[in-house]
């Protein structure tokens, strides 16, 4: 007997998938009819999965970094979403020269919003980067004119609360140009897909030396639709602790809480690192 095992592979995390095929009968557990998916499930599957993508890029790119909130002066919004993507570019291209000068890689992921009042905004990923006289954030800070809210990359979880605010953001608004975008240098997970031998997995997976299991990821279920057993989880490499994200990387980050979304159980965003209004 045999099951398959989807790994996705990146810097410092592996997140792993374990499946059984329409074909496999499990002993003893008397398996779901298969149906066929409503509209609605097949949309927050595509939101978990396009979060999950979201995470994993932060986790493999951004684990010290910023998540930054830029916005407008109430007389300069832009008029649509398509309006504000094209001040999100001309914005994104003036910071590139900046790293291109100092000869530091650029890498970035943003997404727009636009709120239930019409206040356009952009999320903003980046690294943080302070060496030789450079600073990534005051680079981001000379190069967009409007309001900028930094908060320190912090959250338990591994990032999956933030990945999944940020995906919110793009299905919030039904218009072209609030989709997740990022940039082209970004480290991509690999996919390694595996036959495993035995008649199933472990619903408490073994975690191999040198890595440690995110408990919030772990989920043992049932897929809805093939009506068999599914796991997942993700794994944290533990050498990698001194750049672990529930760390700040040097002393002039603000003493705050857990970064993240706006979200009522983490309190008022305003609370959190700091804003600079326009000017």
């Amino acid at each position: 007997m045999s099951y398959t095992r989807l790994t996705l592979n990146g810097p410092g995390y592996k997140y792993v998938s374990n499946t059984h095929t329409s074909r496999v009968y499990l002993k003893g557990k008397e398996r779901n009819p298969k149906r066929e998916r409503t509209p609605e499930e097949m949309e927050r599957q595509n939101a978990r999965n396009r979060a999950l993508k979201v995470q994993l890029l932060i986790l493999g790119n951004f684990k010290e970094g910023w998540h930054v909130t830029l916005t407008y002066a109430k007389e300069a919004r832009p008029p649509d979403a398509e309006g504000a993507k094209k001040q999100l570019k001309r914005f994104l291209e003036r910071a590139g020269r900046r790293f291109k000068k100092a000869g530091i890689e650029f890498k970035w992921l943003a997404v727009t919003e636009i709120g239930s009042h019409g206040a356009v905004h952009h999320h903003l990923i980046i690294e943080d980067i302070n060496k030789e006289g450079f600073s990534s954030q005051r680079v981001i800070r000379e190069c967009w004119g409007g309001g900028k809210y930094f908060s320190p990359m912090y959250e338990d979880g591994e990032y999956q609360s933030l990945s999944e605010y940020l995906v919110k953001k793009e299905t919030k608004e039904d218009v072209p140009g609030c989709k997740v975008s990022h940039s082209r240098n970004l480290i991509m997970p690999k996919k390694k897909r595996e036959k495993m031998r035995g008649h199933t997995w472990l619903s408490d997976p073994k975690v191999p030396k040198g890595w440690e299991l995110v408990k919030e990821s772990l989920h043992n279920g049932i897929n809805a639709f093939t009506g068999l057993p599914c796991q997942s989880y993700l794994l944290i490499e533990v050498k990698d602790a001194s750049k672990h994200i529930h760390t700040f990387n040097n002393k002039d980050h603000p003493p705050v809480g857990r970064n993240g979304p706006v979200h009522s159980r983490n309190g008022d965003w305003r609370q959190r690192g700091y804003f600079e209004r326009q000017g």
